[in-house]
């Protein structure tokens, strides 16, 4: 008999994101609660708040400060000592965070403020480049995030349960992904992914673990094209329904245009949007109706697009930051999403996330792919989502679109875009949004 999941009944908001490369070190950190186990041999003060900082803490210092090095092994110790400790002779001052989660709350570090002279506002955040996710490729070739596992605990599990699954793996908390009722949880170097999921799925209480999985996009084929910019209407006005799209970004030029309804980076919500890639910003006008694909009509009305930057500058995103994107989504009253990505990797966390969106009122579409292998890829091969596949500007459906009985319909997989004119079913899928909008 198929287990059910643990689910909480309310959206709740995420804690920052882990976005940053992991920096080689000779320490180790674990955090539970106020508590602290630190083992550090002749470190830089900034390689150990670099492994605060990536378990969820904030941290800024003066950079005066950065290379006192570190040697010691704090064990069980608080958190306001060992900061104390390290940061002396120099002052600090830390936050804390309250971390609902489906076993109880969670209490934690939230920031780190080391300074001197009685100066605090002199501290510089540490890492100031956090929009390139650490991805690395495991021994089974699946992609996933470095050091991190998802876990999810079945009805009846308690709060020690997940204490005790900590200690055993040397983890961290680092997030509370809340629905669908998972933990993501900080490694240290010394234990591996795959070592961390073997010891999980044997653990009390858990129902299932994965890697923090990374996702690539679907690409959109640009080719030369020598003729106009036909299709593009930027002062297009929008509609009522509004609808979000999960992509790369949105230029910013493009940000006061009347059919953007709003902007969220989902990688880093604290950081400005922008669109390194571009592909955002093409899938995001067509699903407002501002770009028409090739052998469709050209709208009347628009439709108000969330743009959601989902993506790094390497073309990647991941489990969390995808699950982030849905809560901020459904948070914001959006109740259409576009999801113009797709990857072989079957996630059962991902899968449960997208079947409590839709169970919620959210109608969610995404690429059928540009391999025309008839194997379903995902997110659009979830029975929660509407896969959707390409046609040729003849209306005629297009040789490399992919197909099968997952694709529940197809739309213009062309688009002129720029002086370019792009291929894929990544244009179809926002269309497929920007129609159904227009029909609510």
């Amino acid at each position: 008999m198929k287990r059910k999941w643990y689910f909480s009944t309310k959206w709740l908001a995420l804690v920052g994101a882990m976005l940053f490369p992991l920096v080689a070190t000779s320490a180790t950190l674990r955090l539970e609660g106020d508590r602290a186990w630190l083992a550090a041999e002749s470190v830089p003060l900034s390689r150990v708040l670099e492994l605060f900082e990536q378990r969820g803490v904030e941290v800024m210092v003066y950079p005066a400060l950065q290379s006192k090095r570190i040697s010691g092994n704090w064990e069980n110790t608080k958190v306001d000592r060992l900061i104390q400790q390290i940061a002396s002779p120099h002052s600090y001052l830390l936050e804390w965070k309250n971390m609902p989660s489906p076993l109880g709350e969670l209490y934690q570090i939230a920031s780190i403020r080391i300074f001197s002279d009685g100066n605090p506002s002199a501290a510089q955040p540490l890492s100031a480049n956090r929009k390139v996710l650490d991805v690395v490729e495991g021994t089974n070739g699946v992609s996933y995030i470095r050091g991190e596992i998802m876990v999810g605990f079945g009805k009846g599990s308690s709060i020690d349960d997940l204490n005790a699954l900590l200690r055993e793996l040397g983890g961290t908390i680092v997030e509370v992904i809340n629905p669908p009722g998972i933990y993501r949880i900080k490694l240290n170097d010394d234990m591996s992914v795959e070592d961390a999921m073997a010891l999980a799925l044997a653990h009390d209480g858990v129902e299932a673990a994965e890697p923090n999985l990374a996702f690539p996009r679907v690409e959109s084929q640009p080719v030369d094209f020598s003729g106009s910019n036909e299709g593009i209407n930027l002062h297009l006005q929008p509609g009522e329904t509004a609808v979000a799209v999960f992509d790369s970004g949105l230029d910013p030029q493009y940000a006061d245009l009347p059919f953007i309804r709003g902007t969220y980076n989902a990688l880093d919500p604290f950081e400005a949007m922008s669109d390194p890639l571009g592909h955002g910003t093409l899938t995001a006008m067509v699903a407002a109706g501002a770009i028409t694909p090739l052998g469709a009509d050209a709208a009347e009305t628009g439709v108000p697009v969330l743009a959601v930057r989902t993506f790094d500058e390497n073309g990647y995103t991941s489990s969390d930051v995808l699950m982030r994107a849905l809560t901020y989504a459904a948070n914001s009253g959006v109740k259409i999403i576009n999801m113009s990505w797709g990857s072989e990797v079957d996630s059962r966390f991902m899968e449960s996330a997208m079947n409590y969106a839709a169970q919620n009122g959210i109608t969610l579409y995404a690429s059928a792919g540009n391999l025309p292998t008839g194997i379903p890829i995902y997110p659009a091969g979830y029975d929660s989502v509407i896969a959707v596949g390409g046609l040729d500007p003849s209306g005629k459906q297009w040789d490399q679109s992919n197909f099968g009985a997952f694709v529940k319909l197809y739309e213009p997989a062309f688009a002129v875009f720029n002086g370019k004119m792009y291929r894929g079913t990544s244009i179809s899928s926002p269309y497929a949004v920007f129609k159904a909008a227009q029909q609510k």
